[in-house]
């Protein structure tokens, strides 16, 4: 009997080979399929002649991508694809193409050996993020284009940090350039829930560095490109709010409600970590974000123009748990030294 394997249930399983078949979880297939959807499947055959071409630790959904092109399954990477209709499918699938060819967006494989050809699910997962991420304002990714960014992905650490990256992954703003071992690509998709994003965070980066360019300023100052005057505003605001709780815990004298900061001191250490911080927050934990600092969300729900809540049912809690637990620990908070969109205590 042929095992038939449902991707909804499966997608974030890590896949890898094993002699003539593949493990998925902790389980070893020779024979069998993955249902993508009703109408479409993937024989484990195929996953395991796919393997060549991406021969690197990741979760089930990628492989299926890496060799049906299905778009269905990267639903498990871009939860916005399973409210999309099948026009706006399409449009989706248009617009990560239109990315995928036009080469605006310089992306690199390095491997021990040297340049490779990069995996097709790698380039998916880089640019398909920004597509759903301004799925409600294109004309930011357009701006992007202009600014001519890259992302340098690296199959091991040896040729990252070989490289000059530092960290678990780093932003060059005068090179616009994100830097990033491959493997964290994938990283926070080990679950069914997305957790992590390392990518997120330094696109937050990204997206500061691109404001430099657009405005020819000569450094960044923790904004994001085409913040229109309300964006700023409540950008403004926003930043007032948590400065402020956030040095009120500094200087041990916590809110009467006890408010804590939603973010974890390291994003107060400068305007780029603030931005760059609470951007991976809002994909990856809306609902928090939105009851607890609810200025914060409201920004950059304007700004994109819409509610990663629609599509993600359930935050990753980590984050904000373990924030939560620094300050409730007595911990000393780091001092900040951000400076601009605030007004100093």
């Amino acid at each position: 009997m042929h095992p038939t394997l449902d991707l909804t249930t499966h997608a974030h399983m890590p896949v890898r080979l094993h002699d003539s078949g593949i493990t998925i979880g902790q389980t070893t297939y020779d024979t069998g399929t993955v249902r993508i959807t009703d109408s479409a499947s993937i024989a484990i055959s195929q996953l395991v002649a796919g393997w060549s071409m991406c021969p690197i630790r990741m979760p089930l959904a990628g492989l299926v991508f890496q060799v049906s092109k299905e778009l269905t399954s990267l639903g498990h990477f871009f939860p916005l694809i399973r409210i999309l209709d099948d026009t706006q499918r399409t449009e989706f699938r248009t617009r990560l193409n239109s990315l995928l060819q036009c080469g605006d967006i310089t992306i690199s494989y390095t491997t021990a050996t040297g340049p490779h050809t990069v995996p097709l699910i790698m380039r998916v997962l880089v640019l398909g993020q920004i597509v759903s991420c301004f799925w409600g304002r294109p004309e930011i990714i357009e701006a992007l284009r202009r600014t001519s960014p890259s992302v340098a992905l690296f199959a091991d650490r040896q040729s990252y940090e070989r490289a000059g990256g530092v960290g678990g992954g780093c932003y060059l703003p005068h090179e616009h350039r994100i830097m990033l071992e491959a493997s964290r690509l994938f990283e926070g998709f080990y679950t069914p829930i997305p957790n992590v994003s390392p990518f997120l965070h330094e696109f937050g980066h990204m997206l500061d560095g691109t404001h430099m360019r657009l405005e020819r300023l000569p450094h960044c100052y923790g904004r994001m490109p085409l913040m229109r005057a309300t964006d700023v505003s409540l950008w403004q605001k926003a930043k007032q709010c948590e400065i402020q709780c956030y040095n009120a815990w500094y200087h041990k004298r916590p809110p009467v409600n006890g408010q804590m900061p939603l973010g974890h001191p390291y994003v107060f250490q400068n305007d780029g970590e603030f931005l760059a911080g609470h951007w991976e927050m809002f994909w990856r934990n809306p609902h928090a974000m939105a009851q607890l600092t609810s200025h914060l969300f409201d920004v950059f729900c304007n700004y994109v123009n819409q509610d990663p809540r629609e599509w993600l049912s359930h935050d990753y809690t980590g984050y904000v748990e373990g924030n939560r637990a620094f300050y409730q620990s007595g911990q000393q908070p780091w001092a900040s030294a951000m400076r601009y969109d605030i007004t100093p205590d």
